[in-house]
């Protein structure tokens, strides 16, 4: 069960330097109350650029962070420190809190982390082991040591909430964002987190079993040359940075998929993976059977509904891992619960999210004008 107080945690744990305050030799971090019910209402039935959202089971509105859940810690005491420091005292927390206490996430606020460089310098230091994004799908750059750009998908659309890489067999176990810009007030952009585990207690049992059953067929097409639809903007030879097939088999052997290879200089490829994973000794919901699906372009500002696309040709789709499509009103199902267990919120500049990736979805409204998120992936503690 989640925790709603950390001061509950405070008698389980009482080995973590971040209680003392006024430290003049290492740096202080404190939980502070957080009045999330002062957050403007935000809209997600009916939301543009939204799949399902048109959908009743979708909640009129984003639930705000309830108490305790996410955490949230900020600087306390006296002294200046430096980036590594600062992650001397976040590793504490975040062992304790997120993963100890299986919290499975923690806010630091007003953490001295004015730039790129002070947030690689920062979780670099976190005894973490840091992890490529290789066989990823959204479009990030890099910026820093281990340091990417957070997705780069059209502002407008929203990213519905997913465990990063749950598509691979090679996935973070923590992700880290820092806010280097946020949006503006009431211009969209709110960071949304879901726990898995409340959305297995919410799913059908049919729809679980049928998912555990069978588990999900991840697919990827790509064309020989880009174009919007067709990886958008991303061919073949663009993704892995060759014209040679062979090096683009030897890529795609070496991670036991199976492909194809189409008259027209396309490439198929597929694999199987279950739904669920046991982690610490718990089944978890962990897939991306809703976000993978062709359907979610459908919602792409740039879509043409005039002109739809087989699910085959889209750049990604899923279907259950006998290779039959998953019924609209199942992925319908799982977007419903998902929103309905979601919370959501603006991130401040210099906001530090900490999460499992195991336990906690993350996913972005569309907004309008800037906003810059970078993040850091892990597989586990180094």
């Amino acid at each position: 069960m989640i925790r709603s107080s950390i001061h509950h945690l405070k008698r389980i744990y009482p080995s973590c330097s971040y209680r003392s305050v006024g430290s003049a030799t290492k740096p202080v971090l404190q939980e502070t109350p957080v009045d999330w019910s002062s957050l403007p209402p935000v809209r997600l039935r009916g939301r543009r650029y939204l799949v399902g959202s048109d959908s009743p089971g979708v909640p009129e509105l984003l639930q705000p962070p309830r108490e305790g859940y996410p955490p949230v810690y900020v600087p306390a005491g006296s002294g200046e420190f430096s980036p590594e420091d600062w992650a001397a005292a976040v590793r504490c927390v975040s062992r304790e809190v997120v993963d100890g206490a299986g919290v499975g996430a923690v806010l630091l606020r007003g953490l001295p982390l004015r730039t790129a460089t002070d947030f690689s310098r920062f979780v670099n230091n976190l005894s973490l082991k840091p992890m490529s994004y290789e066989g990823g799908t959204a479009k990030r750059d890099n910026v820093g040591e281990n340091v990417l750009t957070a997705s780069e998908d059209h502002h407008a659309m929203s990213i519905e909430p997913h465990n990063e890489m749950a598509y691979t067999n090679y996935y973070p176990e923590k992700i880290i964002f820092y806010c280097h810009e946020p949006a503006e007030p009431d211009q969209g952009g709110e960071t949304v987190m879901v726990d898995v585990r409340q959305i297995f207690r919410k799913l059908d049992s049919a729809v679980v079993g049928k998912f555990r059953k069978l588990g999900i067929r991840y697919c990827r097409y790509m064309p020989e040359r880009g174009d919007f639809l067709h990886g958008l903007n991303s061919s073949w030879k663009e993704t892995f940075l060759t014209d040679s097939r062979d090096e683009v088999e030897r890529y795609l052997s070496t991670r036991g998929v199976t492909w194809q290879w189409g008259q027209d200089g396309s490439v198929s490829w597929w694999y199987n993976l279950p739904a669920m994973t046991l982690y610490k000794g718990e089944w978890l919901w962990f897939n991306q059977a809703h976000v993978n699906n062709a359907d979610f372009l459908t919602a792409h500002p740039d879509y043409d509904s005039t002109k739809p696309v087989p699910p085959h040709l889209n750049p990604f789709n899923s279907q259950y891992g006998d290779g039959s499509e998953i019924e609209p009103e199942v992925l319908q199902h799982i977007r419903d619960v998902t929103w309905q267990v979601a919370v959501g919120f603006q991130l401040q500049r210099r906001d530090v999210l900490v999460l499992n990736n195991m336990y906690i979805q993350h996913g972005r409204l569309g907004f309008t004008g800037n906003r810059r998120l970078l993040v850091y992936l892990a597989v586990s503690d180094a």
